[in-house]
């Protein structure tokens, strides 16, 4: 998976480093971020995938403090890092507010992934499943990623919540349908 490692509070590991990736080559296109804040944000998503959400979102709001504006992929980490340490609603308001200030089509359609699977982390499968509409209509590249992040979260419920967290097995075919997301 592409957005974090295990449990809510824990993103698949593949989406972070997709992520990761994705952000590092937009501060590499051009963007206002200095290397110190490049260094920070890189150490804040190694602190991510380490498991140490709290110093994680420390070095996150480091990271925008060096950027010296606004940052929307220090925001992103910052809302792994909630989520890892399971505050799934400051992330997903995080998260939000991260889109809000995102521009480029492909990092809004990862920042919208990265919503969807916390709605659907969070038992959310309606907004899930616009969330991931989104990224897809915006990265039709992003299908596969957004099926990942989906089967991750729906997996990840049933292994939080045990057999009530299978409440919707009549949805879950449908969300992963070719025509969804």
């Amino acid at each position: 998976m592409k957005i974090g490692n295990r449990t809510c509070p824990l993103l698949p590991l593949l989406g972070i480093l997709a992520l990761t990736f994705a952000g590092s080559s937009a501060w590499a296109e051009g963007s206002a971020l200095g290397a110190d804040a490049a260094r920070a944000l890189d150490r804040a998503e190694r602190l991510v995938r380490e498991g140490q959400y709290k110093q994680a979102a420390l070095e996150f709001e480091r990271a925008s403090e060096l950027a010296g504006g606004s940052c929307p992929d220090c925001l992103l980490g910052v809302a792994r890092a909630y989520c890892g340490a399971g505050d799934t609603e400051s992330a997903l308001q995080v998260t939000r507010l991260a889109l809000s200030q995102l521009t480029s089509p492909d990092r809004r359609a990862r920042a919208y992934d990265q919503l969807g699977y916390m709605l659907a982390r969070s038992g959310d499968l309606e907004a899930a499943r616009e969330a991931f509409r989104k990224a897809v209509e915006l990265d039709a590249g992003l299908a596969s990623q957004v099926r990942s992040s989906l089967a991750e979260a729906l997996l990840e419920n049933a292994s939080a919540n045990g057999p009530k967290s299978q409440a919707a097995p009549a949805e879950t075919p449908a969300l992963l349908e070719p025509g969804a997301p």
